[in-house]
C-alpha cells in the first residue's frame, strides 16, 4: 500500500503526468511516421465506408480497430503532421489508469517513462498504443472480475480488438477462469454472474478472429526473427553473444519463477500462450509491447502473492528481486529517453523529406511512379494520388497477389521512388537522390529502409 495521503499522492501523479505529456508531445512533434503508420492512415483516408475499410484491412492480417480510430480522427479534422496525437491520447489514458492500480508508487512514477510507454506506444502511431490502457483496465478489474464480470470482459474484449496478440492474451486470461470453473464443476455460485459475459466474449472473439483471417490471395510475408534475442532486448538490451543471452534469460526466468512462486501455475497459464505464439508463429520487435505490458500487469496483479514470504527470507530474496526489477525499469527509462533523443536528432523515416523533394515534380505534372511498400509512406503528405501507378485507385499498398504492385505506368517514368537501387535506372539518364531513415527499437536500428529517388535528367 502507498503510505502517503491521497492528496499528496495525486499531487505527485499530477507532476508525473504533466512531465509525461510534455516529453511525449516533444517526441511526437519531431517524429516522422514510417510506412506502417502511413498504411493505416491511408486505408482510413482512401476508404469512405466501413465496408471499404473492412475489405482493405482483411489483406493486412489484422483487425480494423486502429484504422477506424484513424478514420474518426480524420473526420474530426486531424492532419497527418499531428498523427502522434492519436497514440499519445491512448497512452496518456494508460498512465492515468496506472495511477488507479495498486502498483507501488515507485512503479507508478517510473513506468510512464519507460521505452514502450513514453515512446514506442505514445509516439509511433500503431495499434499497439491501445495495449497499455487495455492492460491497465484488466489490472484494475482483475481481482473483482467475478463481481463485475461485464466490465472485466469488456476490458478483455478491448484488448482482443488490438490485434491477434491481444486475442491470445485475452484468451489466456479466460483460459485460467475456465480452468477454475471446471475445477469447481461449474457449481460454485461465485461464477453465476460470469457465465454469460464469459461465453459471449469467447464466441464473439472466435467469430471476429475467423472473419479477420486473410484471404488466399494475401501476399504479406510473415518473416519471423530470433525470439530469444527480442526477449532479451525487451527486458534489458540486445545481447549479441548467444551464451550470455541464454545466461541472462535463464537468470531472469529464475527471478520471475521466484516472484510468481505462490501462483506459478496460474502465471504460466496466462503468460505461456503468448510466448509460444510469438516463438512458433510470428513476431516483430514492436509486438514485444504485449510481452512487456503483460509481464508488468501480472506483477501488479499478483504482487500480494509475492509478499507471502517468511520474514527471515523476505529481507534478502524479496529485496534482491525488487532490486533486479528496479534495474530493468531504470534501463527501460534510459531506453525511452535515448529513443526520443535519437528520433529528435535523426529522421525516423525519410518519407517526409522525400515528399518535400517531390513537390516541384508533382506541381509540374511529371509522371511519378513508386515501387515497394515503403515508398507508399510519401503519399500521406499529399491529399491526392501523386503516383501514376498507384494500384486500384488507392494510395496505400494492397497486399494481394492479384494486384500488380510494382508495375510501372511506363517504361521510363520521369520520377521513380523506390526502397532500393535498380541497375536499369542506375545505368540510364537519371539523377539519383537518397533520403535515409533511422528507425530504431530501443537502441537498435531496425528496418531503416532508405528512399531512393530517380529523376530523369532535363525535366
Amino acid at each position: 500500500m502507498n503510505k502517503l495521503k491521497p492528496t499528496k499522492l495525486w499531487i505527485i501523479y499530477g507532476i508525473v503526468f504533466a512531465a509525461y505529456l510534455c516529453i511525449a508531445i516533444f517526441a511526437g512533434i519531431h517524429h516522422e511516421p514510417w510506412a506502417d503508420e502511413a498504411q493505416s492512415w491511408l486505408i482510413a483516408r482512401d476508404n469512405h465506408s466501413l465496408i471499404g475499410i473492412f475489405r482493405a484491412v482483411k489483406l493486412e492480417g489484422t483487425l480494423p480497430t486502429w484504422h477506424l480510430i484513424n478514420k474518426a480522427f480524420q473526420l474530426a479534422g486531424l492532419d497527418y503532421d499531428h498523427l502522434f496525437v492519436i497514440p499519445l491520447l491512448f497512452s496518456a489514458i494508460g498512465v492515468l489508469l496506472l495511477f488507479l492500480t495498486d502498483a507501488p508508487i515507485t512503479v507508478k512514477v517510473t513506468l510512464p517513462f519507460t521505452f514502450f510507454a513514453v515512446y514506442q506506444n505514445a509516439v509511433v502511431a500503431r495499434q499497439y498504443a491501445l495495449v497499455f490502457p487495455a492492460m491497465m483496465l484488466i489490472v484494475i478489474l482483475y481481482k473483482k472480475r467475478f463481481e463485475v464480470p461485464v466490465r472485466y470482459h469488456l476490458a478483455l474484449f478491448f484488448l482482443a480488438l488490438t490485434s491477434s496478440y491481444g486475442v491470445i492474451v485475452t484468451c489466456s486470461f479466460m483460459l485460467w477462469d475456465f480452468i477454475c470453473m471446471v475445477r469447481k464443476k461449474f457449481k460454485d455460485p461465485v461464477f453465476n454472474k460470469t457465465y454469460m459475459p464469459f461465453f459471449t466474449t469467447g464466441i464473439v472473439i472466435l467469430v471476429m478472429s475467423y472473419l479477420s483471417l486473410p484471404p488466399d490471395d494475401c501476399s504479406m510475408v510473415l518473416e519471423n526473427i530470433q525470439f530469444a534475442k527480442n526477449v532479451t532486448n525487451t527486458l534489458l538490451y540486445t545481447i549479441n553473444d548467444d551464451l550470455l543471452r541464454w545466461i541472462f534469460l535463464i537468470f531472469m526466468s529464475g527471478v520471475f519463477i521466484y516472484y510468481f512462486r505462490h501462483c506459478l501455475i496460474r502465471a504460466l497459464v496466462i503468460f505461456s500462450p503468448l510466448v509460444i505464439f510469438m516463438n512458433v508463429l510470428y513476431h516483430r520487435q514492436w509486438h514485444m509491447t504485449y510481452l512487456f505490458f503483460l509481464l508488468v500487469s501480472m506483477m501488479i496483479i499478483f504482487r500480494d502473492d509475492f509478499k507471502k514470504t517468511p520474514k527471515h527470507i523476505e529481507d534478502v530474496a524479496n529485496l534482491l528481486a525488487k532490486g533486479i526489477v528496479g534495474i530493468l525499469l531504470a534501463v527501460h527509462v534510459f531506453s525511452g529517453f535515448y529513443s526520443i533523443y535519437f528520433d529528435y536528432k535523426y529522421a525516423y523515416s525519410g518519407a517526409k523529406e522525400t515528399a518535400e523533394f517531390l513537390k516541384p515534380y508533382v506541381e509540374s505534372g511529371a509522371t511519378l511512379n513508386r515501387v515497394g511498400f515503403y515508398s507508399m509512406a510519401v503519399s500521406p503528405y499529399y491529399d491526392h494520388s501523386i503516383f501514376a501507378n498507384d494500384t486500384c485507385g488507392v494510395t496505400y499498398f494492397v497486399w494481394s497477389y492479384n494486384v500488380p504492385n510494382g508495375d510501372l505506368s511506363e517504361e521510363w517514368p520521369d520520377v521513380l521512388v523506390s526502397y532500393r537501387y535498380y541497375d536499369r535506372f542506375d545505368n540510364a539518364d537519371y539523377e539519383v537522390h537518397r533520403f535515409d531513415s533511422n528507425m530504431t527499437f530501443k537502441m537498435d536500428t531496425v528496418e531503416a529502409v532508405p528512399y531512393i529517388v530517380y529523376v530523369k535528367k532535363g525535366i
